[in-house]
């Protein structure tokens, strides 16, 4: 259950399996800030950034677009500064996901904005997505070397865990992040002047997304799949084509990530996948057509080392986080 303000701000999350709140604070809360780095405009930003804030009108236009048995959802339109936002809310029957559709009008001048999310969540470290795994940070400025890292990169996701609740803040495009507690401010826009004074300046669409779980940890939490449905969205298309999966994995922290022909027109199908949740893994992989022979290659597509097949499938096991790439040959 998830409540908003006039402003368009979450005031309140709740979870009604357990009746537990997950915000310390607000969420969807916009924050802008003058952005002026001392040098490489386009590309730092300067620690200062959070001494400059610039005062927001809070009124908005908030009104109920959806309210059904599958799907309810708000349209928020705002001011902010010269630019305007308009967002699309979105939650989904039987989803803890709430999806923010949103189209920016961005009309700044040296300017950063943020969207912050005030949980009551305690931790002591930010777990990021990077590139087949996730890293944690520290989400306190206790030492210089935690204070200089005031912006992280992350890819789809970034969390606060305790032992079996957390909550994140999900992204299709939006990368920059700062976490100080438990709160989560994500980078959403900026406007440099230099080398372009026309940089990022015009309509700008994106979308994030605020997901929390109860009763498991995170490993168990589905946020790398949420993840991967905010930024690979379900397609829908009209045919014929039956019920059949091309292939699927057995554990749900063991993701496959890419498919595709081979490198040297052999024919044979790549497949790489790699274990997501810093969890020693074995699985099965199967394949929903017939399998003449598969072999562990390196990401050069390049080696031979022979995987056993039974019923056109085959187990594989994973390290923590180890990515494979395996030749299947048809």
């Amino acid at each position: 259950r998830v409540m908003f303000n006039a402003s368009g701000e979450m005031t309140s999350v709740v979870d009604k399996a357990t009746g537990r709140e997950t915000l310390a604070g607000l969420g969807n809360e916009m924050k802008l800030f003058k952005d002026m780095p001392t040098n490489f405009d386009a590309w730092d930003i300067d620690s200062m950034y959070e001494d400059q804030p610039v005062a927001l009108d809070p009124s908005a236009t908030v009104e109920v677009v959806t309210s059904g048995m599958l799907v309810g959802s708000l349209k928020i339109t705002r001011k902010i500064n010269d630019s305007m936002l308009t967002q699309t809310v979105t939650l989904r029957r039987d989803s803890r996901r709430v999806d923010f559709d949103t189209t920016v009008e961005w009309a700044e001048r040296r300017k950063l904005l943020k969207v912050g999310f005030d949980t009551n969540i305690h931790a002591n470290e930010a777990v990021h997505e990077i590139q087949f795994g996730h890293v944690a940070r520290p989400n306190h400025r206790s030492r210089q070397y935690d204070f200089d890292r005031f912006e992280v990169a992350n890819q789809k996701w970034t969390a606060l865990a305790e032992a079996r609740r957390g909550a994140a803040v999900l992204n299709d495009s939006k990368y920059g992040v700062n976490v100080l507690g438990g709160l989560i401010n994500r980078t959403l826009l900026r406007a440099p002047v230099a080398p372009d004074d026309q940089a990022d300046r015009g309509t700008q669409k994106f979308t994030y997304a605020f997901y929390a779980w109860n009763g498991c940890d995170l490993a168990d939490s589905g946020l790398v799949r949420e993840g991967y449905e905010l930024n690979i969205p379900l397609t829908v298309t009209a045919g014929a084509a039956g019920n059949a999966s091309l292939m699927s994995v057995d554990a749900d922290n063991v993701i496959i990530e890419t498919v595709k022909p081979a490198e040297d027109g052999s024919g044979d199908m790549i497949v790489r996948l790699y274990e997501a949740m810093r969890s020693a893994t074995r699985c099965t992989l199967s394949a929903g057509f017939p399998l003449a022979g598969a072999v562990e290659t390196d990401m050069l597509e390049v080696g031979d080392d022979t995987i056993d097949i039974v019923d056109n499938a085959m187990t594989l096991e994973f390290r923590p986080f180890e990515v494979k790439t395996l030749r299947l040959k048809r």
